[in-house]
């Protein structure tokens, strides 16, 4: 493994950005600067049956007062598979990267090229796309422990049932929706229950449910990049700040910041009593 783990399965929610030091990147040291050197993030995505996003933006200095001027204008995008089909994205809406051509297809690498004003270095990612992995059953409860040795639990407790595939290792990233709003977001491995039916408390201390609400989770499979991309940030995030700082583990080149993910995903959405 390349961050902490316990015996039990972790279940991380990514909440916000924030970079700490972590024993797989390299470490880069620095002091608070509110003008320190913009850097480019990558957010790419090419879902299964679903055509490839890019987002393309660069971090602002801390006191902007336009933060929406981070987006990343007039690049090329070019995304291309092993079948053969490459397409360059179109700029839909300032920062935002669509494909018309290329969906994606469970098995398949897509590679990712980008090229920007603000960037003399040509960034690329590759990804391999895995196969869907069914939720059997979704549940929402109740907490039944309200509290442990004195530590306050989540009031609800969501859990997903799903039989992991055997004979071969498995990464997912679980998606909570609540009315139709992304809430947070976990990342799980198969180390412990591969080949096993699983079911997986997906714990946000921060989530509020009333009856009603329609809560969905996306399940998706992810490849091992994306989970160390994933599981890193979420780690991260729980770190006391202070620290020395760092980003997150990255499956790109040419940027330090995102990641590209080509992922197969299975939905199940229930209406809280």
């Amino acid at each position: 493994m390349k961050t902490i783990r316990t015996i039990q399965k972790i279940f991380l929610p990514i909440l916000i950005l924030t970079y700490v030091v972590t024993s797989c990147t390299e470490t880069i040291e620095f002091e608070f600067n509110p003008v320190v050197k913009p850097e480019i993030v990558v957010e790419g995505h090419v879902p299964a049956l679903g055509y490839a996003e890019v987002i393309l933006s660069k971090t602002t200095e801390i006191n902007s007062n336009y933060p929406q001027d981070n987006l990343i204008k007039n690049a090329l995008v070019a995304i291309e598979d092993n079948s053969g089909i490459s397409e360059t994205l179109a700029e839909v809406s300032p920062g935002h990267y669509r494909s018309n051509k290329i969906q994606g297809i469970p098995g398949l690498t897509y590679k990712l090229t980008i090229q920007t004003k603000e960037s003399q270095t040509v960034i690329n990612s590759m990804d391999v796309m895995p196969e869907p992995v069914s939720i059997n059953r979704l549940r929402a409860r109740r907490s039944i422990l309200p509290e442990v040795e004195g530590v306050k639990m989540p009031d609800w407790e969501v859990i997903v049932e799903y039989t992991d595939p055997a004979n071969e290792v498995n990464y997912y990233r679980f998606v909570e929706y609540v009315n139709g709003k992304v809430i947070a977001s976990y990342v799980e491995d198969d180390k412990l229950n591969n080949g096993k039916d699983n079911k997986s408390f997906l714990t946000n201390f921060d989530r509020q449910l009333a009856p009603g609400d329609t809560l969905t989770i996306e399940m998706q499979s992810i490849s091992e990049a994306v989970y160390n991309y994933f599981y890193s940030f979420s780690y991260l995030n729980q770190l006391v700040q202070g620290t020395v700082k760092t980003n997150p583990i990255t499956n790109i080149d040419g940027a330090e910041l995102g990641y590209f993910s080509a992922y197969a995903a299975t939905k199940k959405s229930i209406v809280i009593e």
